[in-house]
């Protein structure tokens, strides 16, 4: 139903505004041979968390295949089409060998490659080794967490060794929390830290800290090698001027700063408290995979909880559907609450942004860009590297003592959220040992120059 500009705007207009019911299919749909699919097929994944992989397979879902994870007696990792190329009985219920693993029902054996190493029961010599391989993709374990390439063989990627992954004296603790909805709901969320004011804090109580309720002077920029977006995010607290920058890296890797942070004193560059991936597993439910960080930088209020972190918990609220009960959920509501109830897959033609969505509006044109690109046979940009040789990244905090400004001080928490950007972007190259107190200096340096001039 079309209707006018009137009717939209008029008081009980319930029976005008009728849904559009069309899903952007090309930005959420992900199964095999479709455009996202393909796109997300070029990344590697974490596809669950290693403490759910055993010498008893483990059916694991990724992008709208059924598959099925297991671990080898020799201590290798394997991730296999989840039917038998033989007769279709599924191999959660194969037995794990010295190498591979056997269907139950006629004993063929398949190495993690794919590789049918033996067809019991078939003539000796027979052809079928020679002329077929089981569905098999490449896995990487890396600090408690599963990755899988799941991508065209010829064209696998480098696996992606973030800064983050490599901090000395940092404790990376794997969880995974499943979503029954579709992907893009839930990883779009970090480029909206205006919901932090909100859900996270006027609107019922203060989940993590009261300076998360100051409204944030927000600049969302792409990342200069063009794999992503990140945000400056800055607000006054008392004395000081509180500066996140948060990231997304396409398709769906995201790292916020620390969760718990408190803008009590003057802090240069602690790094991130969550490294997460949003993994499609169909088309309707999703599964963040993640790690959060703890070290002597992050959450100095000892608010965090290691042992609250895994499968399907995390220890800061609203985020799983299975802590609370749904009255709880409706009386404070959180992330979880906020992502599953747009539906199954949300329906972007009945949105109305605003500008304080500007984030998730170019999150979603470069998603859709980098999509149509690959689709079209382009090779997509790829991340340059630090002094390390890792993939440097922008998540983190910086927190100055600034005086107020008498004329603008929303003019002023602009240009200083956007100078420290520039200065966290500028040191991108550099080592992580060396980076902090560069951009310490740089900062000092840019408050003694004089701002708002």
């Amino acid at each position: 139903m079309d209707i006018t500009p009137e009717q939209r705007a008029s008081r009980f207009n319930g029976y005008f505004r009728r849904s559009a019911g069309l899903e952007d299919a090309e930005l959420t749909h992900v199964g095999p041979g479709t455009p996202c699919g393909e796109y997300f097929r070029r990344s590697w994944l974490p596809i669950c968390m290693t403490e759910e992989v055993s010498e008893r397979p483990t059916v694991v879902r990724a992008l709208g295949e059924e598959l099925v994870a297991f671990k080898d007696l020799s201590g290798r990792y394997g991730l296999v089409h989840k039917h038998c190329s033989h007769r279709r009985a599924s191999l959660e219920y194969g037995i794990v060998a010295e190498r591979g693993i056997r269907c139950c029902y006629h004993g063929w054996l398949f190495d993690i490659d794919g590789t049918i190493l033996e067809v019991p029961g078939e003539p000796e010599g027979s052809p079928i080794p020679n002329r077929l391989c089981h569905g098999a993709y490449p896995v990487r374990e890396f600090q408690g967490l599963i990755f899988a390439y799941m991508g065209p063989p010829d064209a696998i990627a480098e696996f992606p060794m973030l800064d983050t992954m490599a901090q000395p004296d940092n404790d990376m603790v794997p969880y995974a929390i499943d979503y029954p909805c579709n992907w893009l709901q839930v990883a779009e969320n970090p480029m909206d830290p205006f919901h932090s004011v909100f859900l996270h804090t006027r609107v019922t109580r203060a989940h993590f800290n009261p300076a998360w309720g100051a409204l944030p002077e927000v600049e969302w920029k792409r990342t200069r090698d063009g794999t992503g977006i990140y945000l400056t995010n800055t607000r006054r607290w008392n004395q000081y001027l509180w500066v996140r920058t948060a990231e997304v890296y396409l398709p769906a890797l995201a790292q916020p700063p620390d969760i718990y942070q408190n803008p009590d004193r003057e802090k240069f560059f602690p790094r991130v408290g969550i490294t997460k991936w949003t993994v499609p597993l169909d088309d309707r439910s999703c599964r963040i995979v993640a790690w959060r960080h703890f070290n002597d930088t992050l959450d100095v209020d000892g608010k965090g909880d290691r042992d609250g972190v895994g499968l399907n918990k995390v220890d800061f609220v609203g985020q799983t559907g299975v802590e609370r009960s749904y009255e709880e959920g409706q009386i404070s509501p959180g992330d979880y609450e906020a992502q599953v109830s747009q539906g199954a897959i949300t329906i972007h033609a009945d949105e109305q942004l605003g500008t304080t969505d500007g984030g998730v509006a170019r999150y979603r044109r470069m998603l859709r860009d980098a999509i149509r690109a690959v689709a079209a046979g382009e090779t997509l940009a790829q991340p340059a590297l630090n002094a390390d040789g890792h993939i440097p990244t922008m998540a983190g905090d910086v927190i100055v003592e600034v005086a107020q400004s008498n004329s603008d001080d929303r003019a002023l928490q602009a240009e200083v959220g956007r100078r420290v950007g520039e200065i966290v972007e500028d040191t991108l190259p550099m080592s992580a040992a060396e980076r902090p107190q560069e951009i310490e200096r740089r900062v000092r340096e840019m408050i003694a120059n004089g701002l708002g001039e």
